[in-house]
C-alpha cells in the first residue's frame, strides 16, 4: 500500500475502502476517512463577545480512541442538520489542527477540523461496533489537590 502525503498508510477494511484511526491522525491536513460515533457536541462562544467560535465535539472511533472534533462558525450550518448525538459517520478530509490546551476535552494532541472540501455522512449499516461513549470522571477533591501544580488539570 502506497504512503500518503502525510507519511500514514489508511487502513484497508472488509468492504476495501480506505480509512484511518484516531490514533493516526496528525497535525496537517488529510485527504483520507475517519469513521466515528458522534459522543456529544456544543456551541463553543466567546465569553466577552458572546458570538460563536465554532462547534466543538467530542468523537470516539472503532478502537475506543477519543478526539476533540471542530466545525468553524461558517460551516455549522452545513453540518448541524445530520448531527446527532450517539450516530455514527463517515468524514472524508479534514485538518489535524494543534489541540488547544485551555479547551482540551479529549487526550490526542491533535483535532480533527472540519474543512471547505469536508464531506461527512451518516453510517446507517455500520460495518463494526463502536463504543457508545468514554468519559473520565474526577472528584473535586481530585482538582481540588492538583490545582496548584503547573501543568494540565485533564492530564490527573
Amino acid at each position: 500500500m502506497a504512503m500518503k502525503r502525510n507519511g500514514k498508510s489508511p487502513v484497508s477494511s472488509d468492504t476495501d475502502e480506505k480509512f484511518m484511526f484516531f490514533k493516526d491522525v496528525s497535525l496537517g491536513p488529510h485527504e483520507t476517512q475517519l469513521r466515528f460515533r458522534l459522543i456529544h457536541f456544543w456551541e463553543a462562544r466567546n465569553p466577552v463577545k458572546k458570538t460563536i467560535i465554532g462547534l466543538e465535539m467530542l468523537l470516539i472511533d472503532e478502537q475506543g480512541t477519543v478526539i476533540q472534533g471542530f466545525i468553524p462558525p461558517g460551516r455549522i450550518k452545513k453540518y448541524l442538520p445530520d448531527m446527532k448525538d450517539g450516530s455514527v459517520y463517515r468524514l472524508n478530509n479534514f485538518y489535524g489542527s494543534k489541540n488547544k490546551p485551555m479547551y482540551r476535552v479529549a487526550d490526542h494532541i491533535a483535532t480533527v477540523s472540519f474543512t471547505w472540501n469536508s464531506e461527512l455522512s451518516v453510517l446507517h449499516e455500520i460495518p463494526t461496533c463502536f463504543d457508545e461513549d468514554r468519559f473520565r470522571f474526577h472528584s473535586y477533591e481530585d482538582f481540588e489537590a492538583n490545582c496548584d501544580l503547573k501543568g494540565d488539570l485533564y492530564e490527573i
